[in-house]
């Protein structure tokens, strides 16, 4: 018999609608938002609190078998917190996938992870789960993430991770199945994906329209990247994933009292951030709440060159050749596992000229062996979802 899979943990974006939750059923609104005012904007950026996570639960709902059953998180922990409720979930399901991403960090107490999963009676698959800083926590993990781990260990558990890093730390911690499969994220459409990466050879730099993402308001190296690459007579187009609410980048209202289009997802407020005058051409700047949204309009695009993982990742769902700045710990992990095309920051950093730099990367680039290694990485995914019992 197959087991009953309950899912949690990070959503899709189609979570958004949820309004309401009742044991094991979840209401959702007929009502599409249109958050357009300054506050509407920011609320709905801060109930995500990066965009770029809803690939994560989205990717995973899609591989998982089709009768899984999504239930939000903070429906599960407002049950652990009422007292109640917990016998239903319990009874109706024989295994919880949670996803999740860089849950091991130094800033991170998984104190709320730990409350609802300890009372979850059954099996439990962290898909996805990442570090982002070993160094930090081999002598500081948080007490929540501790207490998540011991919990843990008291059951039958599945470590499904982001990379190599990731696994050894479990495994140093004495659990026995980690596996590293790469965000799910990474699974979705994957017929695009293999598209993307035949298509990067061929990119001409100076001439492809390109998606830019980055850290806008903590540094300026997407405005770096984006007068390097940008062709002369074209506006350079940056995502934003969580910008407006960690950096230095704001937003106020025009005069109708918007700083949002929901139809074509553009930033029409005010948008400010250290470093405009030194563009040669400001960015558009967009926000995506809608991965289905964000999708249909890279698709229009030529290239992608992003400092961030997931804003990457979306325009390859897309079938966008794109090109990877690797700026840290915890993306050099995914992109190690994963074998995605990138360049570290280091690298790009010292190029004398970036867009040479660029162009000659991906021209020395072997497209074939890149889909091979997709491929590979896209099998072993499915085959550790298979053997779980939790796979399509």
């Amino acid at each position: 018999m197959r087991p009953r899979i309950l899912v949690t943990g990070i959503p899709g974006h189609y979570a958004r609608l949820a309004n309401g939750a009742n044991g094991l059923a979840v209401s959702y609104s007929e009502r599409q938002k249109q958050p357009e005012t300054k506050d509407e904007f920011l609320q709905e950026l801060r109930n995500i609190s990066n965009t770029g996570n809803y690939l994560i639960g989205e990717g995973a709902l899609r591989a998982l078998a089709p009768h899984a059953k999504q239930v939000p998180f903070w429906h599960l922990y407002n049950c652990s917190q009422n007292g109640d409720g917990f016998e239903q979930f319990n009874s109706n399901f024989d295994i919880c996938v949670f996803t999740c991403a860089n849950l091991l960090r130094k800033g991170l107490s998984a104190d709320a992870e730990a409350e609802v999963l300890g009372k979850l009676k059954m099996p439990i698959v962290m898909l996805g789960i990442g570090q982002q800083n070993r160094k930090d926590l081999e002598n500081a993990l948080p007490e929540g993430t501790k207490r998540l781990l011991s919990i843990l260990k008291e059951r039958e558990h599945y470590f499904l991770t982001r990379g190599f890093e990731t696994t050894g730390f479990l495994k140093d911690q004495g659990f026995s199945f980690v596996q590293p499969t790469g965000c799910p994220s990474v699974y979705f459409m994957p017929d695009n994906m293999r598209r993307a990466l035949k298509k990067l050879p061929s990119v001409q730099i100076g001439k492809a329209r390109t998606i830019f993402s980055g850290y806008l308001g903590g540094n300026q190296d997407a405005i770096l990247d984006a007068n390097a690459l940008e062709p002369q007579d074209s506006v350079p187009q940056y995502v934003v994933q969580d910008e407006f609410l960690l950096f230095d980048m704001r937003v106020e209202p025009n005069a109708e009292g918007r700083v949002y289009d929901s139809a074509s997802g553009k930033m029409i407020g005010d948008v400010a951030y250290p470093g405009t005058e030194r563009l040669k051409r400001p960015f558009d700047v967009r926000t995506f709440f809608d991965t289905n949204q964000w999708r249909a309009w890279a698709s229009s695009m030529d290239f992608n060159f992003g400092r961030r993982f997931h804003g990457s990742i979306i325009a390859m769902q897309a079938a966008v050749p794109s090109l990877m700045v690797a700026v840290d710990d915890r993306m050099r992990e995914m992109l190690g596992f994963t074998g995605l095309p990138a360049v570290d920051a280091t690298d790009i950093d010292k190029a004398e000229n970036r867009a040479e730099f660029v162009a000659d990367h991906l021209a020395g680039l072997n497209a074939s062996e890149l889909v091979d290694r997709y491929s590979d990485r896209e099998r072993n995914f499915r085959t550790v979802l298979r053997e779980i019992g939790i796979g399509q």
